[in-house]
């Protein structure tokens, strides 16, 4: 009762003492309804990072904008969020006038994996572009229609682009054509860059097993290795993580950051690695790490978290605290009210998020307190965070 009615009385005096925060996705929908051409692409950007399927509406409309940029960020967007809705409007792009519009939207339509997008895609797989051909194949591999198979069969022997050919190749791997494999590992052996990174890429998609190993020795290639690294993060596979923890020892603090990232995505098995790495010598590593523990949600992460929070560097400590976020332990309760007051906004900011995610009512009267922060997305994030506590 006492905290229902504290936070009633706090809701009152903040609509007398400063203007309603509104939700961030209905300012950012305004702001592609209203704001100039930069405002619109910056919002439709912020909307597809955001996820929230309210914005899929707006993002239909915003298809049809004047600026090419909003357009094509708008059809990214989209493939972001995944809603089926959008797919027929997403068909229709295929006809815009700008590749690289009809490209994204093919990517889109491949991730969000409805078969209705399937014959407009049969049609890109034979379009003049190679560019076009080879989103297509790739959309074809993560819809997973064997009414591809045929198509891309030939596709792989016989167009007349080698990127193609290798694209189309990883898809028929991805549908269960697993002979296609080492048509794809070859893509290793050529002396152009960039084919050498799309296979890493291509193997990594496909999701086959049999790829770590030599994911593992792309990882000596310096051309490829940050494309290897994602890859192996993407399979999943325990194999990786011994080379990856290796790679947290390397001199090239670079190379250690995609380590850690990689490790994140792996999960449980590198739990102890990327905790050894919060104490690494960059600050780049340090976060990595943090984020990576955070998205696995381990609670033995839980502890080295909250020493991060007292980090010297001041993404290191926002990281940490949005990590403890996913985490959701009480142990990070008195830690993340002591991080209210940290110097960085931001740090403060995910202290509060961390707070009302966790749910903790030690947190209430802090949490009234930065309601007064200087900074105004500080207080937004108290605000929340008490509306959070307040319905659990």
């Amino acid at each position: 009762m006492r905290l229902s009615l504290i936070l009633t009385a706090l809701v009152v005096l903040a609509a007398m003492v400063m203007p309603a925060v509104a939700d961030e996705v209905d300012y950012l929908i305004s702001d592609l309804k209203y704001g100039t051409a930069d405002v619109r692409y910056e919002a439709v950007w912020a909307l597809g990072e955001i996820g929230d399927p309210r914005a899929v509406d707006p993002l239909i409309d915003a298809l049809k904008d004047e600026d090419e940029d909003v357009r094509s960020e708008a059809v990214w967007a989209l493939g972001e969020i995944g809603d089926p809705k959008a797919v027929d409007p997403l068909v229709e792009m295929l006809n815009d006038e700008d590749k690289w519009i009809r490209w994204h939207a093919i990517h889109a339509l491949g991730n969000i994996g409805d078969t209705k997008a399937v014959d407009p895609l049969l049609k890109a797989l034979k379009d003049e572009d190679p560019d076009i051909r080879g989103a297509a194949s790739v959309a074809m591999g993560k819809i997973g229609d064997t009414r591809a198979i045929d198509p891309l069969v030939y596709m792989a022997s016989k167009d007349q682009d080698e990127e193609v050919r290798l694209i189309a190749a990883s898809s028929l791997v991805k549908l269960g054509k697993t002979e296609y494999y080492d048509q794809v590992i070859q893509g290793f052996d050529a002396d152009d860059r960039y084919l050498r990174e799309l296979t890493a890429e291509l193997l990594g998609l496909t999701g086959d097993p049999r790829a770590v190993d030599p994911l593992i020795d792309a990882l000596k290639d310096e051309d490829v290795r940050e494309m290897a690294f994602w890859a192996l993060g993407a399979i999943g596979d325990p194999r990786a993580v011994a080379p990856l923890i290796d790679a947290l020892k390397d001199e090239d603090e670079d190379v250690r950051w995609m380590a850690a990232e990689a490790l994140g995505e792996i999960g449980e098995p590198a739990i102890d690695p990327l905790i050894g790495a919060l104490k690494d010598e960059d600050e780049d590593v340090r976060e990595k790490a943090a984020n990576a523990l955070g998205a696995i949600g381990d609670p033995r992460a839980v502890d080295p978290l909250i020493d991060a929070l007292n980090d010297e560097d001041e993404y290191v400590r926002s990281g940490a605290a949005h990590a403890l976020s996913w985490i959701g332990d009480t142990r990070a309760v008195d830690p993340l009210i002591e991080a209210l007051k940290d110097e960085y906004k931001w740090a403060r900011y995910e202290a509060a998020y961390a707070l009302g995610a966790i749910g903790d009512t030690r947190a209430v009267d802090p949490l009234i307190d930065a309601l007064n922060d200087e900074d105004e997305d500080v207080r937004e994030a108290a605000m929340e965070a008490l509306d959070k506590i307040q319905s659990e």
